[in-house]
């Protein structure tokens, strides 16, 4: 996984521009984030890329550099 590759994965689950999203975006200020969505988004990242994030980790989170972090570690 490359960080691009990760950003254009991430906007395109929130419907956002690929040019908008950033590592150092803040993802619960995202017009689409919500509870739910955040759900989605964690089980779209295990389909995708393997890497299991709980709820916690996510809360502890606050931009998607720490998102793409605990995705690294994981696999």
């Amino acid at each position: 996984m490359d960080i691009k590759e990760f950003l254009a994965f991430t906007a395109a689950e929130f419907q956002e521009e690929k040019d908008s999203i950033l590592l150092s975006t803040q993802f619960r200020d995202l017009s689409s984030w919500s509870s739910l969505n955040a759900l989605i988004y964690i089980s779209n990242i295990h389909d995708r890329y393997g890497a299991l994030l709980s709820s916690v980790e996510l809360s502890k989170s606050n931009v998607l550099n720490d998102i793409f972090n605990l995705i690294q570690q994981k696999v």
